[in-house]
C-alpha cells in the first residue's frame, strides 16, 4: 500500500519539478565579453554567474555544444532540461557597426599630417561595405590609428586600426583604399520639385572625383540658374545635364501666339502648340487658319517665333 503510495506522489510530483526546472535556449544575445549560465539557460534561479565561455568578438556569433554545458553544469550541481532537443547554441555578440567610410575623417587627418592637400584629395575604400564592429559601450572615438603606409605613387593606403572589445581589451583591423583628385561641382541645397526655377541660393558645391566627371555632369552654376528638375532630385548631390529642362512656358494643346520675322516682314497669328516647351526649346506648333505644322522656338510665355534661313536662335532665345 505503501508502494502505491509513493508511486500516485511521484506521479503528481514530476511534472512540477520538470516544469521549475530551467531550459536551454536554441539562440543567446550576450553585450559582454563573457557568457554566463544565465545567458544559455531561461527561467535559471541559481548559478546564473557561472562562467561558460569568452564570447564573440562584438556582432560575431559562436556556438556552444549541449554536451559541453551537460558537462560543465553537473560539476557546479545545475539541473536543466532540454525540452527543444538542442544540440548547439546559437550565441551572439552585440555590437555596433561601423562601415570603412565612417573611418574617413580619421585617415583624411592622417594624409593631412603628411602634407597632402585635404582640400583636393578624396579617398575610397577597397570594400565599400565591409564593417567593423565596436562594443555597445564603445564610440567611434575609441578607434586609434595604430600604423598608417601610404604610396604616394599609387595613391594606396593601408590602415591598421586598434579596436576596443571590451572590458579595456582591444584587437586590430585593417583598412585599405586609395587617394584622388577631388573637384567641386555645383549641386542643389535642397530639394526642389519639377516646375520650380532654381535660383543662385538654392545651389551650393559638393565634391567628387575628377575622374569620374563625365561630360553630362553640371560644372557650372549657371547651367543650373533658371532650369527646373525634370523629377524630383535628391540634394547635396552632383547633377547631370540630363537632370534638368527649362521651365515650360508653352504647354502643349494651349493656344500660343506665332510669330514670322523676316527681314522688315512681321507677321503674327494664332496657333496651337503640338509640344511643351521652355525659352529656346524647338517645338512643332499648328498655325489655326492653315491648320499647318511648322517648327518654331519658344521665345516666351505662349509665344513662339517661326525659324527662318535668317533667324538667329541666340538672339530669339534671348528676347524678352
Amino acid at each position: 500500500m505503501r508502494h502505491i503510495f509513493y508511486i500516485i506522489l511521484f506521479w503528481i510530483l514530476t511534472p512540477q519539478m520538470v516544469f521549475a526546472l530551467a531550459d536551454v535556449k536554441a539562440n543567446a544575445t550576450v553585450d559582454k565579453s563573457t557568457v554566463t549560465l544565465g545567458d544559455v539557460l531561461e527561467n535559471l534561479d541559481q548559478g546564473r554567474d557561472i562562467w561558460v565561455m569568452n564570447a564573440p568578438a562584438p556582432g560575431q556569433k559562436t556556438t556552444l555544444s549541449t554536451r559541453y554545458l551537460a558537462s560543465l553544469t553537473r560539476e557546479h550541481n545545475v539541473y536543466w532540461q532540454n525540452s527543444r532537443g538542442v544540440r548547439q547554441i546559437t550565441i551572439t555578440r552585440k555590437g555596433q557597426s561601423f562601415k570603412h567610410a565612417e573611418f574617413e575623417p580619421l585617415i583624411m587627418q592622417k594624409l593631412n599630417d603628411m602634407d597632402m592637400p585635404g582640400n583636393k584629395t578624396g579617398i575610397s575604400f577597397d570594400s565599400k561595405n565591409a564593417a567593423i564592429y565596436l562594443p555597445e559601450d564603445s564610440s567611434l572615438d575609441d578607434i586609434s590609428l595604430k600604423k598608417f603606409t601610404f604610396t604616394r605613387r599609387t595613391g594606396k593606403f593601408t590602415a591598421l586600426l586598434s579596436v576596443p572589445v571590451g572590458d579595456g581589451s582591444f584587437t586590430t583591423a585593417t583598412v585599405r583604399g586609395r587617394t584622388h583628385a577631388i573637384s567641386y561641382v555645383p549641386a542643389l541645397n535642397k530639394v526642389i520639385t519639377p516646375g520650380q526655377h532654381i535660383a543662385a541660393q538654392d545651389i551650393t558645391w559638393v565634391s567628387m572625383p575628377t575622374l569620374s566627371i563625365g561630360r553630362n555632369i553640371i560644372r557650372d552654376k549657371s547651367q543650373l540658374i533658371g532650369m527646373t528638375p525634370r523629377r524630383g532630385l535628391r540634394s547635396v548631390t552632383p547633377l547631370r545635364l540630363s537632370d534638368l529642362e527649362r521651365p515650360k512656358i508653352v504647354l502643349r494643346g494651349k493656344v500660343i501666339r506665332i510669330f514670322f520675322r523676316s527681314g522688315k516682314i512681321s507677321l503674327s497669328a494664332l496657333g496651337k502648340a503640338i509640344e511643351s516647351g521652355g525659352k529656346g526649346d524647338v517645338i512643332r506648333v499648328m498655325n489655326s487658319k492653315s491648320h499647318k505644322t511648322i517648327e518654331a522656338v519658344v521665345t516666351g510665355p505662349g509665344q513662339v517665333q517661326v525659324i527662318t534661313a535668317q533667324s538667329d536662335l541666340a538672339q530669339l532665345m534671348a528676347r524678352p
